[in-house]
C-alpha cells in the first residue's frame, strides 16, 4: 500500500489533481487499474486515504500525549501551538494543503473519514485539560463551547494554509498572547 501511495504522491507533482487518472497511476505503482477500481470507486476517494496516510501523525493526535502542565494556561497553550505546529511541519505543508483541497471536493462532507471525528475529540478533550489544569491552579477561566475549544486547532490550520513557508516561534507566542488568552482567560 505505501508504495502505490508513495507513486501517486510523487506523480502529483507532475499532474495536476484533477487530470490524474487511473491509468497514470496503475503506471506509476506498477499495478494494474482494476486492483486499483477494487478499492477505490473514484481518484478522489484514493487521493483523500493518501493524504490521510501522509497526515496521519497528525489525525491520530499522537502529538498531544506530549503536552505537559507548564504552569500557566499561556504557556499551555503555548506548548500546544508548538507541539501542534510540529507535526504540520514533519507532515509538510504541501500534504496538509492537497489534503485540505481534496477535502473541499467533498461539498456534502459525506466521505470524511472517521480520523476527523477521532481527531476532534482528541483535541477538545486535550484543551478541556488545559482549562481544567488552568483552572485547578487558580487561573480564572471562561466557560466555552465545544467550538471555541477548537480554536487553537482551527487557528493552527489556518495559519498553515496561509503561511506556507511556515511559522516560527515568536508568530505562535503572538496567537497565544493576542488571540487564544483573551478568548480562555476571564
Amino acid at each position: 500500500m505505501e508504495s502505490l501511495f508513495d507513486a501517486t504522491f510523487k506523480l502529483i507533482n507532475e499532474v495536476k489533481h484533477t487530470n490524474l487518472t487511473f491509468g497514470q497511476i496503475a503506471d506509476a505503482a506498477k499495478t494494474s487499474r482494476s486492483v486499483l477500481y477494487r478499492r477505490w470507486p473514484t481518484t478522489f476517494d484514493l487521493l483523500q486515504d493518501i493524504y490521510t496516510y501522509k497526515a496521519k501523525k497528525l489525525f491520530d493526535g499522537e502529538f498531544l500525549n506530549k503536552l505537559e502542565n507548564t504552569g500557566s494556561l499561556r504557556g499551555d497553550l503555548n506548548q500546544l501551538l508548538t507541539v501542534c505546529q510540529s507535526a504540520y511541519d514533519e507532515i509538510g505543508s504541501e500534504v496538509i494543503i492537497n489534503y485540505y483541497y481534496i477535502r473541499l471536493q467533498d461539498k456534502d462532507n459525506s466521505r470524511e473519514p472517521l480520523v476527523h471525528t477521532n481527531v476532534v475529540n482528541k483535541f477538545i478533550e486535550a484543551m478541556k485539560t488545559i482549562l481544567k489544569n488552568a483552572e485547578s491552579r487558580g487561573e480564572n477561566i471562561k466557560v466555552t463551547s465545544g467550538v471555541t475549544l477548537m480554536l487553537p486547532f482551527d487557528l493552527i490550520r489556518i495559519e498553515n494554509l496561509v503561511r506556507m513557508q511556515g511559522i516560527d516561534n515568536k508568530r505562535l507566542e503572538t496567537l497565544v498572547d493576542e488571540i487564544l488568552m483573551p478568548v480562555f482567560k476571564a
